[in-house]
């Protein structure tokens, strides 16, 4: 049967959503966007209001618009232009992926000085959205190395260099960090 004439569950194990209409005739030339938005919410009653917002005019547009502004601004260090806008998007998803996967240093602290975290003790560096690359329930990632010499443990100093190799060449104040 349609999904539409079949009964709506509220809560679930794993989070899905659909979205559908009941029917829809397009002539030439026209379009249609059909926006699925999906989110948690306390608890039943409050999907009326949540909807009502998410539902309003120009709502999802303008979290579109948002979310572009957010990427420009997280990528703006690796802006490219060349005569390929594709390899200029490239390299921006690239970067941005990988931040999401090892982290962005984010310069904390005396953020006016010009000096690096090596000159300046009042320079902090924190890295958002860090973690080691790849899924975080595989248990090859449970990264601890003891403050030792001669070290063991499980770890891999690959995945060190790999989500800080590029740091310091896009952000110079991490010096030695």
């Amino acid at each position: 049967g349609d999904i539409l004439d079949n009964p709506q569950y509220g809560d679930a194990k794993t989070s899905s959503s659909f979205a559908a209409v009941r029917k829809i005739t397009l002539k030439p030339g026209e379009n249609i966007t059909i926006a699925s938005v999906y989110g948690k919410a306390d608890h039943i009653d409050d999907v009326p209001k949540i909807a009502a917002t998410v539902t309003a005019a120009g709502y999802v547009q303008g979290k579109f618009s948002e979310a572009r502004t957010l990427m420009d601004m997280l990528t703006a260090s690796v802006e490219t232009n060349t005569t390929n806008p594709l390899f200029d998007g490239t390299v921006k998803q690239m970067f941005l992926d990988n931040s999401l996967r090892g982290g962005m240093p984010t310069v904390l602290g005396n953020v006016d000085s010009d000096a690096t975290y090596d000159e300046d003790p009042g320079v902090k560096i924190f890295h958002s959205f860090s973690r080691i690359h790849g899924d975080l329930e595989r248990d090859y990632n449970a990264f601890m190395i003891d403050p030792s010499f001669f070290s063991q443990g499980p770890g891999n100093y690959r995945d060190v260099a790999q989500n800080r190799r590029n740091d310091v060449t896009f952000v110079p104040r991490l010096g030695g960090f």
